[in-house]
């Protein structure tokens, strides 16, 4: 009698399969926008750095600048949830009220942004 075996998958075909799943699940969450809020998270775990008021606003301007030209999510969601650790009263300190600070925080505003209810 001959010992007869199955035909079935090698280990390799499988570890390389689930490689390619996680890879092609990584950049569809990359080009979808996810990202954004993962590497936000990222950035919050270091801490923000010091912002200067002039540097805030013209970002705040830039991404509702970049969401009038090409509505893409992205730039509608970093107007509304980048946040600022802003020296608003120029005393070298960062106080309680001057950290996580928004660009609707800052006064700043987006016509097309806010006509859509986004913030």
């Amino acid at each position: 009698m001959k010992n007869k075996r199955g035909q079935g998958i090698s280990m390799d075909v499988i570890i390389i399969t689930i490689i390619v799943v996680i890879v092609l699940v990584i950049v569809a969450i990359f080009f979808t926008g996810g990202m954004a809020s993962l590497t936000a998270k990222i950035k919050s775990l270091f801490g923000s750095q010091l912002t200067d008021l002039p540097e805030a606003t013209t970002r705040c301007t830039n991404y509702c600048t970049q969401y009038e030209m090409s509505p893409v999510i992205q730039y509608r969601d970093n107007f509304c949830t980048q946040t600022f650790n802003v020296d608003l009263n120029g005393n070298g300190n960062i106080g309680a009220d001057e950290k996580g600070l928004t660009c609707k925080k800052l006064g700043m505003s987006c016509p097309v942004i806010e006509s859509e209810g986004a913030c």
